[in-house]
């Protein structure tokens, strides 16, 4: 992600970037040194939630801004509810827990919790369903799932198994086709929130 995000930066002449990698728990900065901390779809990953984000908190400025996105509802992401049901078939309920641990954070009252326990004041939560495209449905399956806990068992099927496994997901997605793509709503919960210290 970092060489990726690297490249990209370069390609828009953003060369004074600087990249790290690091335990979000233990991150390399002295406290206060940032005006905002952005955390875009990490924070339902994270092993300990409350930590990372005192950790945030920890490195903020006082009066800095937190923002932080996470999943939306899963009812809210047709695409994940027709995925769910095609791995619950293929490889059983455990192959979908990426899935629940994604939308872990969907709900306002436990994201908002979770945020003031860490210390953060003035918090505002909202959901945004955007429309999410991609060009080629045959193209996205394999490439998306490559990243997915459940890639190996994916490719320990015969062809002709991911073959209909990947057509039955195809064809349930078909109200949200668009030519040979797909355009799907997808529900995001953004979050912004101030280090009060």
């Amino acid at each position: 992600m970092l060489r990726v995000a690297g490249t990209c930066a370069g390609i828009e002449g953003a060369t004074a970037i600087e990249w790290y990698q690091s335990d979000v728990c233990r991150m390399p900065f002295s406290s206060g040194e940032f005006d905002t901390v952005l955390c875009q779809q990490g924070l339902q990953f994270f092993p300990d939630k409350a930590a990372a984000l005192r950790e945030m908190k920890r490195v903020l400025a006082p009066q800095g801004t937190l923002a932080v996105s996470v999943w939306g509802r899963p009812e809210m992401c047709p695409h994940v509810m027709v995925i769910c049901d095609v791995f619950s078939e293929y490889f059983g309920e455990d192959s979908t827990k990426i899935f629940r641990v994604a939308s872990s954070l969907s709900d306002h009252k436990v994201l908002q919790n979770l945020v003031q326990d860490a210390g953060f004041s003035n918090i505002r939560i909202r959901s945004s369903v955007k429309i999410s495209r991609h060009p080629s449905l045959a193209g996205l399956l394999p490439a998306y799932f490559s990243a997915l806990p459940v890639a190996a068992q994916i490719a320990a099927l015969s062809e002709e198994e991911r073959t209909r496994m990947f057509r039955s997901m195809e064809t349930k997605l078909a109200d949200w086709r668009e030519n040979d793509g797909l355009a799907v709503p997808v529900e995001n919960c953004l979050l912004t929130a101030e280090n009060g210290n």
